[in-house]
């Protein structure tokens, strides 16, 4: 069920931003590359919400598009074989104030949920002097 979200969100992402250089953070391996698109969906739970914007400034992304698992759902983030236990649910106010610390704005966000009621937060940071 939070799967098909998840694969829901992340095509709205790639549509959305098709025709732009983009980077998918890959929590287990967080490296860098420039681009002007950082996808972050499910990784800031393990890197931590700071970690995640340092990284996102190194890519020198004008925007970032980060998926957040809902503090309020019932249940953990999904376990896939390969996530460990070291995952800290990101409330959306922190998120946001930390980005916007670092001169990245919000313009996008939604709150879909799957049929179980979880919920994912989809929240798009731009660059103020991009």
């Amino acid at each position: 069920m939070i799967h098909a979200l998840l694969d829901a969100l992340r095509r709205q992402q790639m549509e959305q931003y098709e025709k732009q250089k983009i980077y998918e953070l890959d929590y287990r391996n967080p490296a860098v590359k420039d681009s002007d698109v950082l996808l972050v969906n499910l990784a800031a739970e393990y890197l931590g919400i700071q970690k995640t914007v340092e990284l996102a400034l190194a890519c020198h992304a004008k925007i970032v598009s980060l998926i957040l698992w809902d503090p309020d759902n019932f249940h953990t983030i999904p376990d896939e074989g390969y996530r460990d236990s070291a995952c800290r649910a990101i409330p959306l106010e922190q998120a946001v104030v930390e980005f916007q610390a670092r001169d990245m704005d919000l313009v996008y966000m939604r709150d879909p949920q799957d049929e179980n009621g979880n919920r994912l937060i989809r929240l798009d940071f731009q660059c103020v002097y991009a």
